[in-house]
C-alpha cells in the first residue's frame, strides 16, 4: 500500500500546472499600456463570491486579466503553482476559490514480492567392514515470485477557480456595463452605458459620477455601445468633455477629465 501511495504522489507531482494548463486570458499583462507596476508582493485572497470581491477590487483600480477554472485532486494543487502562473501573466492580485466536489474511488492491481521456502531432511545408514555409519542431512529450497493484489484508493476532488488582476492606470475611472432592458424603456433610448463601478481617486470619482448612473453621451456624441464608449475615451483623451448622465430619471451634466495614460 505504501508503494501505491508513493506512486500516486509521484504522478501528481509530475502533472502539469493546472493553473496554467486551464488559463484563459492575457499571456502577459505587462504589455498593456494601462499596466501600472507596483512594489507590493503578490496578494492572494480566498473568496466565496467572485462577483462581490471582483467589484471591490475594481473600485481599488485593479483590472481582471485572465482566469483559471478546473477540477483536480484536493491535495494535488499547490499555492506555488498559483504563484507561478500569476508571475507569468504579470498579476498583482489573485482571487481564488476551491470547493470539494466528490471523491473518486476504485482499485488498482499491485504486484508484491512473494517468497516461499521449503525444508527437507533425511538419514541414511552405510555398512562397511568396520561396521555401520548413520548419516543425517537437511536442505532448504527457496522460490521467488510475485503476487498481484487489488489495492483500493480514494481521491477527494475539488473545483478550483482563480481570477488574476493587475493594477491599472485610470483614464476615467468608470467600469461600464450594458444598460438593462428595463432602464432602456425608462430612458426611451438605446444609447448609453451603465456605470457598474467607479474607481476610487479617479477623475470620475472626483466628479461625483456614481454607480448606477447611465452615461448617455460624451462631448455631445451619443454612446452607441461599450466599444463606442472606449472610442470616445480615446478621442477626448487629455480633455474635459461634457458627460450627459441619467441618474434615476434626473438629467445631470458634468465635465469629467479623461486622463492620458
Amino acid at each position: 500500500m505504501r508503494a501505491l501511495l508513493a506512486t500516486i504522489t509521484l504522478l501528481l507531482a509530475s502533472c502539469a500546472n493546472p493553473y496554467s494548463q486551464f488559463y484563459k486570458g492575457s499571456t502577459d499583462a505587462r504589455t498593456w499600456p494601462s499596466y501600472e507596476p507596483v512594489s507590493q508582493a503578490l496578494q492572494i485572497y480566498g473568496t466565496d463570491d467572485f462577483d462581490r470581491d471582483t467589484r471591490a477590487l475594481l473600485r481599488k483600480g485593479f483590472t481582471p486579466i485572465g482566469e483559471s477554472s478546473f477540477s483536480a485532486g484536493s491535495n494535488s494543487v499547490s499555492e506555488s503553482q498559483l504563484r507561478e502562473q500569476a508571475k507569468t501573466v504579470g498579476a498583482h492580485v489573485v482571487l481564488i476559490s476551491s470547493k470539494y466536489s466528490h471523491t473518486v474511488s476504485g482499485a488498482v492491481p499491485l504486484s508484491i514480492p512473494q517468497t516461499s521456502s521449503s525444508y527437507s531432511s533425511g538419514t541414511a545408514t552405510a555398512y562397511g567392514s568396520r561396521g555401520t555409519v548413520n548419516i543425517y542431512g537437511s536442505g532448504t529450497t527457496t522460490t521467488y515470485g510475485t503476487q498481484t493484489v487489488m489495492a483500493p484508493y480514494a481521491v477527494a476532488r475539488s473545483d478550483f477557480g482563480a481570477i488574476y488582476f493587475m493594477k491599472a492606470k485610470s483614464r476615467l475611472g468608470i467600469v461600464p456595463e450594458p444598460v438593462s432592458d428595463e432602464a432602456r424603456r425608462r430612458i426611451q433610448t438605446n444609447s448609453g452605458v451603465s456605470v457598474k463601478v467607479v474607481v476610487e481617486n479617479s477623475s470620475a470619482f472626483a466628479a461625483d459620477v456614481l454607480p448606477g448612473d447611465i452615461v448617455l453621451s460624451i462631448g455631445g456624441e451619443s454612446i452607441q455601445s461599450g466599444e463606442h464608449f472606449y472610442q470616445l475615451l480615446d478621442k477626448y483623451e487629455g480633455k474635459r468633455p461634457l458627460f450627459k448622465i441619467d441618474r434615476n430619471g434626473a438629467k445631470v451634466e458634468k465635465e469629467v477629465e479623461i486622463r492620458s495614460l
